[in-house]
């Protein structure tokens, strides 16, 4: 192995501290889009109430805290 080989391709511990970055990154985005989702289920689950019978000024006020 020459010092050209070494320049041109980071030794293996590198990349797997790439890797674990690149995961962790992943891992924050797909945490992030699930608060997303639980937030936007749980707004449509009190939208969906709006005219029924459990709609009370209680759950107006649910509602318009969530928002």
């Amino acid at each position: 192995m020459s010092f050209e080989d070494l320049e041109r391709e980071p030794p293996s511990g590198r990349r797997r501290n790439a890797g674990e970055a690149s995961q962790s990154a992943s891992q924050g985005v797909a945490a992030g889009i699930f608060q997303i989702n639980t937030a936007v289920s749980s707004f449509k689950h009190l939208v969906d109430a709006i005219g029924t019978s459990r709609d009370t000024p209680d759950h107006r006020q649910k509602l318009y805290d969530t928002r």
